[in-house]
């Protein structure tokens, strides 16, 4: 049994943001340095916090802070309790937010309404620290929609036509979102018996199969915040349209979130269970017994899941390759391709959940790539928000030329460049060679066991070396097109007054920049000081695996010689789409790199179309039934007119008083029955009204903020 410690450190992480976003509100427009020293100051005090409470997990156990003002009764407090996992995730959330604050410090100088950006952004920090947290499903839902709604205002922020359309879109799927997670999660109090990570040791969710529907939700609830295909259609639109600090916060860590709720789903099948308390030995004998059975009968089920997670993780990372190589705009880019890496990090989860408890490299894989990500992804965003504050253009074909006129952003856009595409020395060679080595173990495991997926697991493994090929060359494209090519003389005259971006700019994605230097030149750091203890952390996972993860050598040549494939994959494609413009000739045939697949390939087809399907299926045969209803009706008003003039004419005048005073106390006895049975039932639901109440209220004044702000 884990013993915490008590520590107000979390409740400090969560509330540093809240006074952090009231100080800038206060502080306004006539006051805009303090407003936006408020915001860097705030995030840089809670990543101090963050990384103060993830050196205290680390190295003493999980921690604890009860919230005794949100209770529901006597049997759920929303509580704060931090393990290794969890300050992980939030450790690098906050260090994401800090350098996304110190960008926005003269970014926004250009943007109007300052003062609700730097509002709703560090409301937004509060509430996603928050999700990394908590003990239970039930808390983290709470957070979790709270980060939805919130960034809300953040997609919204420029009010065009555009944005009020991604915002559209993205609140939408948020709500779906929510709708699956919240039947999931009370699905799973009925299969586990409690909504806390570790279930009950006698409850189904261990050895029952109805549990898969609870699966299914759960997964598409989480996956909609991460970008899952086929549930990611919100997310390309959602990025070009925030301000780049916003995009790299949406990419860098938001749907970091819904990674991380799947993982905490396929980790609840991991968990050592929670007995029920027992008040003898006889009693906490069944409990063992049932919880040894429950584990014993896991496996099949977990390999699964954790092969399920497997092809969606695929899926995603392939589609979200193929659609950022043939973008133009490089936000839009940057969109599909954090689409495709949230495959990487699916991909990891996958391993783990296939491995079972041999698969602690699957889970050190995917949470280094969570680390990459958000280092190069945010990097890259906010490089491209210093090439729109000085270019004013974002389209990689009407630009180039720029590493003369902004050779800093340059040098950090190809730092997070080299991480992505998983050369050596950058960080993403690190946690790709780990994820590759989960997959070949799995597939080792497949063969060993002669299990019929044993094909299909070496089938992924193929794909994720095409993927990764396929990365480097849309990466390449974005790079040369942008910065090395020679501008058009069309566009060059525009491109003329471009310099270097401002201080505080190349601050904050230098800060990224240096963080994919260092995971990537000393990989030994990160797996042996945080990565290996983290998953150590994690019940379930065999000491033995644990300890390989950790001492992995990486720059090795067997991994190093596995990068030539997707070198030449990438190569390939890049100069199949780009070889006119690298000789110099005019393009003959078709260019790969604007290619536009038929509308009814693409997601948004379909679910539009679905949409339509039911409001047609809502008023289909109106024009059959029309004549019936207008017909029905008419004879309604005419009964109805005759019912009323027989009583007022007839029945009325020959009624005495008596039969008047009989319906009288029927009435008011009927009434005292009805008002003695209901008021006992309205007080004991008074709790939950106000609740609900409550709940309206502070969605409606959030939305009057919005309006006011």
């Amino acid at each position: 049994m884990t013993i915490l410690a008590f520590s107000i450190l979390p409740a400090l992480a969560l509330v540093l943001p809240l006074l952090g976003a009231a100080c800038a509100a206060a502080a306004g427009e006539r006051r805009a340095r303090l407003r936006n020293w408020s915001a860097v100051i705030a995030s840089g005090v809670t990543l101090a916090v963050a990384a103060a409470l993830l050196s205290r997990v680390i190295g003493s156990g999980p921690v604890y802070f009860n919230l005794d003002f949100m209770r529901l009764g006597e049997r759920f407090v929303c509580g704060l309790e931090v393990d290794a996992v969890g300050a992980f995730f939030a450790f690098f959330a906050s260090v994401l937010w800090f350098a996304a604050c110190l960008h926005a410090f003269r970014y926004m100088d250009h943007e109007h309404k300052r003062t609700r950006f730097f509002f709703f952004m560090l409301l937004t920090e509060s509430a996603t620290l928050g999700v990394f947290m908590v003990r239970d499903f039930f808390s983290l839902y709470l957070f979790f929609e709270a980060m939805g709604l919130l960034a809300y205002v953040l997609v919204i922020h420029s009010e065009t036509g555009r944005a009020r359309a991604a915002a559209a879109k993205y609140i939408g799927m948020t709500v779906v979102g929510g709708l699956f997670l919240i039947g999931g999660i009370f699905l799973y109090l009925g299969y586990a018996g409690t909504t806390a990570f570790r279930p009950l040791a006698e409850s189904a969710w261990l050895t029952g199969s109805f549990k898969v529907i609870a699966l299914l939700l759960l997964v598409a609830g989480f996956g909609v915040k991460a970008g899952m295909v086929p549930l990611h259609i919100w997310l390309p639109d959602a990025h070009p349209a925030a301000p780049s600090p916003a995009s790299a916060l949406l990419s860098g860590v938001m749907i970091k979130a819904g990674a991380y709720g799947i993982l905490r789903t396929v980790l609840s099948f991991l968990q050592s269970p929670a007995s029920h308390e027992a008040a003898g030995g006889v009693a906490a004998g069944h409990a063992a017994e049932g919880a040894a059975h429950a584990v014993g009968g896991l496996a099949a089920d977990v390999r699964m899941l954790g092969f399920a997670v497997i092809w969606i993780a695929v899926a995603t990372m392939f589609i979200g390759m193929l659609l950022a190589l043939v973008q133009s705009d490089v936000k839009r880019t940057l969109a599909y391709s954090s689409v495709s890496q949230m495959g990487y990090i699916l991909f990891g989860v996958g391993c783990l959940g296939y491995l079972g408890g041999e698969g602690a490299m699957g889970m050190g894989g995917s949470l280094y790539h969570i680390i990459n990500h958000a280092l190069f992804k945010g990097c890259f965003f906010l490089v491209a928000g210093s090439i729109l504050f000085c270019a004013h253009e974002l389209d990689m074909f009407r630009l180039g030329g720029l590493w003369k006129r902004m050779p800093l952003t340059t040098i950090f856009w190809c730092i997070a460049a080299l991480g992505i595409m998983g050369i050596p020395l950058g960080n993403g060679f690190v946690s790709k060679t780990l994820l590759h080595h989960a997959i070949l173990e799995s597939h080792h495991l497949a063969e060993g066991a002669h299990l019929a997926t044993a094909g299909w697991v070496k089938a992924a493994e193929i794909m994720f070396i095409i993927t990764s090929g396929g990365t480097i060359g849309y990466i390449t494209k974005m790079t040369y097109y942008t910065f090395f090519r020679r501008p058009t003389q069309e566009h060059a005259a525009h491109l003329a007054h471009v310099k270097e971006a401002p201080g505080w700019m190349l601050l904050g994605s230098g800060l990224l920049a240096a963080g994919v230097l260092c995971n990537g030149l000393f990989p030994g750091l990160l797996l042996g000081r945080l990565i290996g203890p983290a998953a150590q952390a994690v019940p379930g996972l065999e000491a033995h695996y644990v300890e390989h993860l950790a001492h992995t050598p990486i720059y090795l040549w067997s991994n190093i010689k596995e990068i030539f494939i997707p070198l030449a994959i990438g190569a390939s494609v890049f100069a199949l789409g780009a070889w006119p413009d690298l000789l110099g000739r005019r393009r003959r045939g078709p260019n790969i790199f604007s290619l536009r697949l038929p509308r009814w390939l693409g997601v948004d087809f379909w679910y539009l179309n679905g949409a339509r399907g039911s409001l047609a299926f809502l008023f289909w045969g109106r024009r059959t039934y029309a004549p019936v209803k207008e017909g029905f009706v008419r004879v309604s008003k005419r009964a109805a007119g005759g019912a009323v003039s027989a009583v007022r004419d007839t029945i009325y005048p020959s009624l005495t008083s008596r039969p008047v005073a009989w319906v009288r106390e029927r009435a008011l006895l009927v009434y005292g029955n009805l008002r003695g049975e209901l008021l006992p039932r309205v007080r004991e639901y008074q709790g939950d009204i106000a609740v609900g109440t409550l709940v309206i209220a502070v969605s409606l004044t959030l939305f009057l903020i919005m309006r006011l702000l």
